[in-house]
């Protein structure tokens, strides 16, 4: 457990801010979900790239906290800011270890791996990584969907990071044919977007 106190308060270079570099046809890396306290993202991406990158050499790859850049007109001035995607979830390229994974749970930070946190984590495919960068990258088109659920409403999730939980409509948005759900994870709430082909009524 010791170790586990070092690895978490070791201290973080600056440079950690940004994502590290990796080849992305290694086959050894796969993409994993880690789940954050929310507002701790940035937090838990310095812990990946820096002291689990420094204990586990060539194993850590590339950290991903996908964001969107929002436009709004206040008072008739446009701004802009960079908004999280899916807020108390961090995305990791890793050569994964049962080590790995117990440094990752160890974390004051984190609560575990998605869903629920039991057995071996289980990686993203190509398809939902894919996914996730092109949300991130805003290269989703605005598109017009006709909606089958409504605000308040229980739905299912059927494919995705996500998939198989279930939570509540908090709002919709036709436009982007997105759905913000919450979820109750480990007794606490955790609102994500989803778009509307990846969730069903209940």
């Amino acid at each position: 457990m010791a170790e586990d106190h070092r690895l978490e308060d070791a201290e973080v270079p600056e440079e950690a801010e940004g994502s590290s570099e990796t080849a992305e046809e290694d086959k050894r890396f796969s993409w994993y979900v880690v789940n954050s306290f929310s507002g701790y993202e940035k937090r838990v991406q310095k812990f990946l790239e820096g002291p689990l990158s420094r204990k586990y050499p060539d194993r850590v790859g590339e950290v991903l906290i996908p964001t969107q850049e929002v436009t709004s007109n206040v008072r008739g001035r446009k701004t802009s800011r960079k908004k999280r995607l899916y807020p108390g979830y961090v995305f990791v390229q890793l050569d994964l270890n049962q080590e790995m994974i117990m440094d990752i749970r160890a974390m004051s930070n984190v609560s575990g791996f998605p869903p629920m946190n039991q057995g071996n984590p289980e990686p993203l495919s190509r398809e939902e990584i894919g996914r996730l960068k092109g949300q991130a990258e805003g290269s989703d088109k605005a598109k017009v969907v006709r909606v089958p659920y409504s605000v308040g409403q229980t739905v299912r999730v059927i494919e995705g990071p996500f998939n198989n939980f279930t939570g509540v409509v908090e709002s919709i948005n036709p436009e982007r044919g997105r759905v913000r759900v919450i979820f109750t994870i480990f007794g606490r709430k955790a609102p994500v977007e989803i778009d509307f082909s990846q969730v069903r009524p209940v």
